[in-house]
């Protein structure tokens, strides 16, 4: 029974943070939840918020969200706003309330008053809102690469809500997944291997194109390559506690093994992917895992390293306190960073015989992050 209960919870999460997604209807349901949130029934805003967005086919967590505009702190202002509006439109001027006055006022017309201010605010504040929503949301395209991300989150759900509303928003909100997909970067032919893969999100990502690529082909022959673990893709991970997450969820999708990339072999692969690892390690670490790498590639492989340009002066500042705060967050507080500035970064994988090219890789966010694409000399690419 507790574990029958456990997993109606577990769904009925799932159904609240992914209901009504598209720009539009997150703007509808902020323009709903501030409406409502305007109407002086107070004690109401929860049930009638949650079941008009239901009825509508809107998110109920964001339209409850929004009703809250109406809170403790701006209590007063609103009523003070509606009871004026209302006895505007009504008597062609503004209502003067007065503490002093308030017993002389009838309870009919100030409740008169506050009704129609409510519904004129509320139409008034919901619309703005709404359509602030819906511009800034707008940009956050709702195509396949939704379908994708909203797919690869969906492997964690075995492992835990927590885990799935992480893969899910870093997804979401890191915008290097989207470029490596959009870019044709990824995935390649032959082995991919994802060095300090946390929980596998790229490589659940990647799955999911293959299946995506499989089903619209109709034979997994024709899919691009094999997908018996570790034919495609390999995870590496120091974390037990992320290995065994990334086993969960990944099944047959990838090989995930648990291993120190400061001395573990790398396996032989076509594509390499770093992504925000090598700061982590010793310099001469970093420049041990990029030799090890680079000889584990393929002819004409690829290696594809982010990393934050420590010249990049507040963006940098940033990037550093964000790290700070996530290693601190996970109990580290002595962690230490080597970062580098974008030519050293440059410098360092060229050094391993690869022609390097370097892109910047802050879109949408506030970070220093340089996208390095580092190619293997060499023949035809082999399947790792």
């Amino acid at each position: 029974m507790t574990g029958r209960r456990r997993g109606r919870f577990a769904d009925l999460h799932v159904r609240l943070r992914t209901e009504g997604g598209t720009p539009l209807r997150r703007a509808l349901a902020v323009g709903l939840g501030t409406a409502v949130g305007c109407t002086p029934l107070f004690g109401l805003h929860f049930l009638l918020s949650t079941v008009l967005a239901r009825l509508l086919g809107l998110s109920r967590v964001i339209a409850y969200l929004a009703a809250n505009v109406n809170n403790p702190f701006t209590l007063p202002f609103i009523l003070w706003i509606e009871v004026g509006i209302g006895h505007w439109l009504i008597h062609g001027e503004w209502s003067r309330l007065a503490w002093r006055r308030l017993p002389e006022l009838s309870l009919w017309s100030l409740g008169r008053d506050l009704a129609l201010g409510s519904v004129v605010l509320g139409l008034l504040l919901g619309g703005v809102f709404a359509t602030i929503t819906y511009v800034l949301g707008a940009g956050r395209r709702d195509d396949a690469f939704t379908a994708l991300r909203e797919a690869a989150s969906e492997l964690y759900l075995e492992a835990g809500m927590s885990h799935w509303e992480f893969v899910r928003g870093k997804l979401h909100f890191d915008p290097v997944y989207r470029r490596l997909l959009a870019e044709g970067l990824l995935p390649r032919p032959g082995r991919l291997v994802d060095l300090g893969c946390g929980r596998g999100s790229l490589l659940a990502l990647l799955g999911r194109v293959d299946a995506t690529v499989a089903a619209e082909a109709s034979a997994g022959a024709e899919a691009g390559g094999p997908t018996r673990p570790g034919d495609r893709y390999v995870g590496v991970e120091l974390s037990a506690r992320l290995v065994r997450v990334a086993c969960i969820a990944l099944g047959e999708i990838a090989e995930i093994r648990q291993a120190d990339l400061e001395e573990c072999e790398v396996p032989p692969c076509s594509t390499a992917v770093l992504l925000d690892v090598l700061h982590y390690l010793p310099e001469e670490a970093q420049e041990d895992l990029l030799r090890r790498t680079a000889e584990a590639l393929a002819p004409s492989g690829l290696l594809v390293v982010r990393e934050a340009d420590a010249g990049g002066g507040f963006r940098y500042a940033l990037t550093r306190a964000s790290e700070r705060l996530r290693a601190l967050s996970r109990g580290h507080v002595g962690q230490r960073f080597r970062y580098r500035k974008r030519a050293a970064w440059h410098a360092l994988i060229a050094s391993q015989g690869l022609a390097v090219e370097d892109l910047d890789a802050a879109e949408g966010t506030p970070f220093s992050n340089v996208l390095f694409l580092a190619r293997k000399p060499g023949g035809v690419v082999a399947d790792g």
